[in-house]
């Protein structure tokens, strides 16, 4: 056992709150450890100190008699029906929060909200990639201004997606200019 340890179960063991096997455990460390035996000094000497100087204020003989009193005077906190009105409110209460949270959380609707525009953007990507694909059949380098048409596609898409991208980091500003 370490000294941390011992310093830490001393005042169980001066109280003597501690089990057999740990009472052993402790007094086999003091045995062996002059610096913990000195710790263990000092709290008893600090212990009988404060019972010297510290009076225990003695209760009245009537103490008893007047708490007792005092208990069957007091009205309950609440009656019974009381008690189960609370009950059935706070129970109404917890239901109405978890209906919220399943609502906000798992509710169809919220999630079809949140895949309507991701859906809608790889649908017009699509589109946008067979349209162009097909267009460039009818295209040549020269019409593109050097550009090879087979990558005209790719460029499409890239665009399409870099304005995706770009709608989503500023929604603010796509709003207020009334794109979005």
């Amino acid at each position: 056992m370490s000294c941390e340890e011992i310093e830490d179960r001393i005042l169980d063991y001066e109280d003597n709150q501690l089990s057999l096997p740990q009472r052993a455990e402790v007094e086999a460390h003091l045995a062996a450890c002059p610096a913990c035996r000195s710790f263990t000094r000092q709290l008893q000497q600090l212990d009988a100190t404060l019972s010297a100087g510290v009076r225990v204020p003695a209760l009245s003989p009537e103490f008893d008699r007047r708490l007792r009193e005092q208990i069957q005077l007091a009205p309950a906190a609440l009656s019974e029906a009381q008690r189960a009105e609370r009950k059935r409110q706070l129970q109404a209460e917890f239901e109405a929060g978890q209906a919220r949270i399943g609502r906000a959380s798992f509710a169809l609707g919220s999630v079809m909200k949140q895949l309507a525009w991701p859906a809608l953007v790889l649908m017009a990507a699509w589109l946008v990639w067979h349209i162009t694909a097909a267009l460039t059949v009818h295209l040549n380098p020269q019409s593109l201004g050097g550009l090879d048409p087979t990558l005209l596609p790719w460029l499409t898409a890239s665009t399409v997606f870099l304005a995706v991208g770009l709608a989503e980091a500023f929604p603010r500003q796509w709003r207020l200019s009334g794109f979005r």
